[in-house]
């Protein structure tokens, strides 16, 4: 350093060397994911693929996953106040050539060297940092990385893609050039001091026979078991988090038909909750203890990887992103810190860049299991997946040894709080856990297997039909059949029940068109054919049935409509005739009263007691999709439908009783051609499959007798 710049970083000025290294490592940090977000402009401009312009996230990568060995072989360049500027200005460079390369070859180029320069940021930065504070300290020096990480993507990255859009790629580039050679000057006038207390001076020998190349790196990687612990931390840290949000978007678009511009929303709360955790955990890690907050944040982390996925679309769902993103960010700086304190201040360059490098290969390796993770089981999969790295990165960081923490010291006292805390945990996990997993096997269900694939249709049984599909109000893709008839100028819209299909209402489909009836038998969300994330019991079911109620109407303008359900399609058909126009009549087979009645009676018929489960269930469940239990509430709607309703239940029904079901929602209705009808021996949804004939002529007879 010069003694004008010595003397600059003594001045007042100096305290803003934190923020010159913090405006580098931002800078950095947004030329290097802005790819993602510009490929198909570098595309266009270079006129090649977009996916061929992704490979140069890979050149990046590898690149900067090479600094560690550079660092090792030249152990002069671990001299970040020296080297740190340096690097800013090969960054700057590497981002000259991006934007001035004629071809995809020069692109690529250029972006190698700047990942090797972006390498070499991350890792004298972090290291300086470390380096210009003392350990009680270090954690809010380090909240000036977090900040960064997670600022680069919700305010840097959509500013240059909006540069892009508007002058075009090149000129972005350009500017990352610009102001990596502004950085580079701040940066060597206000260098960051070095500070090392004695303490650290003494726990921090020199080792002897220290190697260098391939072996040096080896050996500083497994010197003890800290820093074992902290290279394998940063591989299941980095992958649990990026393993998650590397599928998010598709989840929110695919699973919720989420627009663009709001899956942008969610990402940016996200980010706002991410910043927050960033300038926040160096604050807690200082007060608290460095592995105390890394432990705990990652603890509440991996606890909402499992919740998110299990959440349908809404406010809620905003709420839990941002809370996990604030979780994830709020260990980053504690670790840094955590770990620039477990080797030697000469080592902690080289130490970050072989952890950087662990990073890299972690998230490779969480994307590559979450693929197939959420090809067969959707986000919650993915969910799993990230979750179990996160609590294996919990607990390699509660092993690394924490010179400032003295709470790992036995006493009878402390081994009583963790038998009370383990006590609180698997009350928790009997009272929270299995209700929650209940719920989401419920709602995550879809069509039995026998269904699933059957290859019989309407034509399998002499009926003319023709394959449709048409979208509910909030963006379901419904699939379905037609079968059109003139005879008795009425439609029935007829809907099955969970963990069923179109299949189930297929035959009395049939005998219904063979007797002058225009029949739509379709798919509920989540089942046969159908798209959709989550099984809403009937609740969002209702808006598949009012979209099936339209549908049909376009098909037969002049036809009297009937809704038809069996079991939860009754209550989604009961639901939605509540809330729709022009209606002649409505069926209901085996419906329900309520969510909180139905989970009540059913954790009794099990053998579960209903106090203090079905509270809880329901609560949870409801919360899960978006409503209130009250809002759930099937026999309110009865009350609220005007038109006739006729009734069916079978004697032998467990699941929906005559006497405590299809009696109290019979006794609901007002209109006075409301009727009933009891099949003798049918079970729950099993009325038709019992005696089909009185079945049919039943709802004709009744139909008939509507006006």
């Amino acid at each position: 350093m010069s003694a004008g710049a010595q003397s600059l970083a003594s001045s007042p000025l100096g305290r803003f060397a934190p923020q010159a290294t913090f405006l580098l490592i931002l800078v950095a940090l947004i030329d290097s994911q802005l790819i993602g977000a510009i490929a198909p402009n570098v595309a266009e401009g270079l006129g090649v693929r977009p996916s061929t312009v992704a490979w140069g996230v890979t050149a990046y990568a590898i690149a900067a996953a090479c600094v560690a060995l550079w660092l090792a072989l030249w152990h002069q360049l671990r001299d970040s106040v020296k080297w740190l500027p340096r690097s800013a200005l090969l960054f700057g460079l590497g981002s000259l050539i991006t934007a001035t390369a004629p071809h995809i070859g020069i692109f690529f180029a250029g972006r190698a060297v700047a990942g090797f320069a972006g390498g070499m940021i991350s890792a004298l930065a972090i290291a300086a940092l470390a380096n210009s504070s003392n350990y009680d300290r270090r954690g809010r020096r380090m909240s000036w990385v977090a900040v960064a990480y997670f600022l680069a993507p919700v305010f840097g990255v959509p500013v240059g893609a909006l540069l892009a859009g508007g002058y075009g790629w090149r000129p972005v580039f350009a500017v990352s050039a610009a102001l990596s050679v502004a950085a580079a000057v701040l940066v060597a006038m206000l260098p960051l001091p070095s500070v090392i207390s004695d303490e650290s001076r003494d726990r921090h020998e020199p080792v002897e026979g220290r190697r260098e190349g391939i072996a040096g790196l080896w050996q500083l990687a497994t010197r003890t078991r800290s820093t074992r612990l902290g290279i394998v931390s940063a591989f299941f840290v980095s992958g649990g988090l990026v393993g998650f949000t590397s599928f998010l978007g598709i989840w929110l678009t695919k699973g919720f038909g989420a627009s663009p511009r709001a899956v942008s929303l969610v990402y940016l709360a996200a980010g706002i909750g991410a910043v927050g955790g960033g300038a926040i955990g160096g604050l807690l890690a200082d007060r608290i203890g460095k592995r105390r907050v890394s432990v705990a944040s990652s603890k509440l982390m991996a606890l909402a990887l499992l919740i998110v996925p299990a959440v349908a679309w809404g406010t809620p769902l905003f709420v839990l992103i941002a809370v996990t993103a604030l979780f994830a960010s709020i260990r980053v700086a504690p670790l840094q810190a955590l770990v620039t304190e477990i080797v030697a201040r000469d080592d902690r360059a080289v130490y970050i860049a072989l952890r950087n490098a662990a990073s890299q290969l972690g998230i490779a390796t969480a994307v590559a299991v979450s693929q197939p993770a959420y090809d067969r089981f959707g986000m919650v999969g993915v969910g799993v997946v990230c979750c179990l790295a996160t609590l294996i990165a919990w607990i390699g960081i509660a092993r690394i040894d924490d010179p400032h923490d003295r709470s790992g010291s036995a006493s009878t006292r402390s081994r009583l709080a963790s038998l009370a805390r383990v006590s609180i945990v698997a009350i928790l996990a009997a009272g929270l856990g299995l209700p929650w997993m209940f719920s989401i096997l419920v709602t995550k269900a879809g069509t039995r297997p026998d269904e699933r694939d059957r290859p019989d249709t309407p034509a399998t049984l002499g009926a003319s039909f023709e394959d449709v599909t048409f979208t509910s109000v909030d963006g379901n893709t419904v699939s379905g059949w037609w079968l059109d008839a003139a005879g008795r100028r009425t439609t029935i819209v007829m809907t099955h029940g969970l963990f069923r299909s179109r299949w189930e209402v297929l035959a009395r489909a049939v005998d219904f068109w063979k007797r002058g009836y225009s029949v739509l038998v379709y798919d509920l969300r989540r089942h046969g054919r159908s798209g959709g994330e989550f099984v809403t019991l009937g609740y969002d079911e209702r808006h598949d049935v009012e979209a099936a109620l339209e549908y049909a109407r376009t098909r037969a303008p002049g036809n009297r409509m009937v809704l038809f359900g069996v079991s939860m399609g009754g209550a989604a058909t009961l639901m939605a005739a509540a809330e729709s126009t022009g209606l002649t009549a409505v069926v209901a087979d085996s419906s329900f009263l309520s969510l909180a009645h139905t989970v009540d009676h059913h954790l009794k018929l099990v053998g579960i007691p209903p106090i203090p489960f079905a509270p809880v269930l329901t609560w949870m469940t409801a919360l899960r999709l978006g409503f209130l239990p009250g809002q759930f509430d099937v026999r309110d709607a009865v009350r609220r439908t005007s038109v006739p309703v006729l009734f069916i239940g079978g004697t032998d029904d467990q699941r929906m009783p005559v006497e405590t079901v299809l009696r109290p929602l019979a006794a609901a209705s007002s209109n006075p051609l409301s009727r009933t009808l009891v099949i003798e021996g049918a079970g729950h949804g099993h009325a038709y499959a019992t005696s089909p004939g009185v079945y049919v002529d039943a709802v004709d007879e009744f139909l008939l007798s509507v006006p």
